[in-house]
């Protein structure tokens, strides 16, 4: 009895929280216990769980966002918290805390190579990766050929717009310091 009351109430919360066009766009992603990258497999074809998340971050506000990566499935934890961090959330740190002192461990596919970690370690190396990328941006919009503009939009689809080197460093800083408190 107990337990279905958890669940009826965490249902309710759920829909309260939750506009009925969000819950539908993450649906797809409801049960999934695993992430992949924008492109997996050999050929680097388009990963549909990647692309569901896509279409829900563009309807999704970021307390949307927040909320499914404290309470989604693990595909939602993961990717809902690094587009908080892409979209300058400073909640992001709340939640990489959370995964750094209680550790969910899961399942992600970058390309063709899988591994099974932390999702606050998946969090951190967003974070190291992202002056790189954020780096090569900078570089392609003062380039005018065809090839940098492709380059240049392919970050901007995975969300590298609008954060700046001065904002990752200050979130490389923040999570050191966590980290430091932690172990």
């Amino acid at each position: 009895m107990k337990i279905a009351f958890t669940f009826f109430l965490q249902a309710c919360l759920f829909n309260a929280q939750i506009s009925e066009k969000v819950q539908n766009f993450a649906k797809p992603l409801d049960t999934i216990s695993h992430a992949e990258s924008s492109r997996i497999g050999i050929a680097g074809e388009k990963s549909k769980i990647y692309e569901y998340f896509k279409k829900l971050s563009e309807v999704a506000n970021n307390d949307d966002l927040f909320y499914f990566a404290k309470n989604g499935s693990n595909s939602l934890k993961l990717y809902s918290s690094q587009e908080l961090f892409k979209r300058n959330d400073k909640r992001f740190l709340e939640i990489y805390k959370f995964y750094a002192e209680n550790p969910l461990i899961m399942n992600y596919k970058m390309g063709c190579i899988g591994s099974r970690q932390n999702i606050a370690d998946f969090l951190r190396d967003e974070i190291y990766s992202a002056k790189e990328i954020i780096g090569m941006r900078d570089i392609l919009l003062k380039e005018k050929d065809d090839v940098s503009k492709a380059q240049l939009e392919s970050i901007i689809q995975e969300g590298y717009h609008q954060l700046t080197l001065k904002e990752v460093e200050f979130y490389r800083k923040e999570i050191e310091k966590i980290d430091s408190k932690i172990k």
